[in-house]
């Protein structure tokens, strides 16, 4: 008897903690919007692309902000994609009554129609008044027919976002300090065909099998902590809690993970893994834009031939017999690839026009690390 009383009182606490914790995120909303919490987001789904980002009511206050309305629910993944060192903010928004399904730990969620994921890209310290730039925002909306993908360009006054009406991209002029030492670059807001390029995938590489999808919210990439606003939770947890992952998602102890690649207390493995993953793997994947070549960097792929190591390029590049020398990192068509901004050699072959020196310097070292020996 008193065993069933105690798992009754059990059962109900874990019940109130769920219905507090999602009212603490209410909270945290409120006190932004003034002690009240906005109502959720409504917006006519028939009208989609709609012409400025406000139109959606997922953020309130400033939209230069980005405060979310109540359910729009911020991410990061564990490692993030290099684009020419701009930072991002990630949302992710779904109707009511919907939840996103697991299928595995390194695939996208199964999202619910209506679903949509929202990136922001900015830059900090922009000179000469080093204040904050923001420069798009990218939507991914999951219609009945799949994902569609749309990109709203800040104006000059950073009030407003408006729709990329034409698709075909824009070059934006940019300079800042990153880490005290300044940088420029001409951004380039992609194009849509530049998008499709890398949110794509076709797995039997059939005709007309080709389809949109997102890159970043894979459950590898979100079983990491994320602080919203008064507390601290695991992001797959917090999902959950929200109402937007089904009962499909397995104990977060359970998911092969990837980890923050700037983070020096992790194996240089792992870091340097994750960084491959979410910088290489959703085009060199099976149905992915690389998939002719041979070589899958993807976090889950233990096989190290296919992952590069000691893999004959199938495109040579002169003193670079392999895509991974082990050991020699000098002599390894990835270093070389990544290494350059030649267009017709480097990789990724779009979304950047800088070299990333950190990114580079840390697959170097990996490689350096490689006990194995190539013929």
């Amino acid at each position: 008897m008193l065993r069933k009383i105690a798992l009754l009182v059990s059962m109900v606490f874990l019940v109130y903690a769920c219905s507090q914790e999602e009212s603490d995120y209410q909270d945290i909303e409120g006190s932004k919007n003034g002690g009240t919490v906005s109502a959720p987001v409504q917006f006519d789904f028939s009208q989609v692309p709609l012409p400025k980002l406000s139109d959606y009511h997922f953020f309130v206050g400033p939209l230069r902000n980005q405060s979310p309305a109540y359910k729009v629910l911020p991410y990061e993944p564990a490692s993030s994609l290099f684009s020419d060192y701009a930072h991002k903010k990630r949302f992710v928004w779904m109707p009511k009554n919907t939840k996103a399904s697991y299928n595995g730990d390194d695939n996208v969620f199964e999202f619910p129609v209506g679903a949509v994921l929202i990136k922001t890209f900015y830059y900090d310290n922009v000179l000469p008044s080093n204040n904050t730039k923001i420069i798009e925002t990218r939507l991914l909306i999951n219609k009945n027919d799949g994902w569609h993908l749309y990109d709203y360009i800040w104006n000059e006054e950073q009030t407003e976002a408006f729709l990329d009406v034409d698709g075909n991209g824009v070059f934006v002029p940019i300079s800042w300090s990153e880490n005290g030492v300044t940088k420029s670059t001409t951004y380039k807001i992609p194009s849509q065909t530049e998008c499709i390029t890398c949110h794509k995938i076709n797995i039997n590489q059939s005709a007309n099998g080709e389809k949109k999808t997102p890159i970043g919210p894979k459950p590898q990439n979100l079983n990491t902590n994320y602080t919203y606003g008064r507390f601290t939770r695991n992001q797959l947890t917090q999902w959950k809690i929200m109402g937007y992952i089904n009962n499909t998602l397995p104990a977060v102890s359970s998911i092969y993970s990837t980890v923050d690649w700037k983070d020096t207390s992790k194996p240089i493995g792992l870091r340097a893994r994750s960084y491959l993953d979410i910088n290489c793997a959703h085009c060199h994947r099976v149905g992915g834009h690389c998939d002719y070549v041979p070589q899958r960097f993807n976090f889950s792929n233990t096989d190290a031939y296919t992952l590069g190591v000691c893999l004959p390029p199938l495109f040579q590049v002169p003193d670079n017999p392999y895509v991974i020398h082990a050991g020699d990192a000098d002599h390894s068509e990835l270093i070389y690839r990544i290494n350059t901004t030649e267009g017709s050699e480097m990789m990724p072959i779009i979304g950047r026009t800088l070299i990333h020196d950190e990114g580079v310097q840390l697959v170097k070292d990996w490689i350096n690390s490689m006990n194995t020996t190539c013929p």
